[in-house]
């Protein structure tokens, strides 16, 4: 679904089950509907306020989430 980045945070410090850096975000799809979104750590460097991209929702451990990707 194609969605645009509002806001964002790279996190660097998280318990000891997560790996670091990530980012984590809220993205605004098409329709208007707001959504939270987590950033994989190759995806941090193409990161801006304003960034057009997709999310996808994608299961990681025993939950699904929903992964934003910017478009490059």
């Amino acid at each position: 679904m194609r969605a645009k980045l509002m806001v964002f945070s790279i996190v660097y410090i998280a318990p000891p089950a997560f790996k670091t850096p990530y980012g984590v975000g809220i993205a605004e799809n098409e329709e208007g509907r707001r959504m939270l979104v987590r950033i994989k750590e190759e995806c941090l460097k193409d990161l801006k306020s304003g960034v057009e991209g997709d999310v996808k929702v994608e299961k990681l451990d025993d939950q699904e989430l929903n992964f934003f990707y910017p478009k490059p």
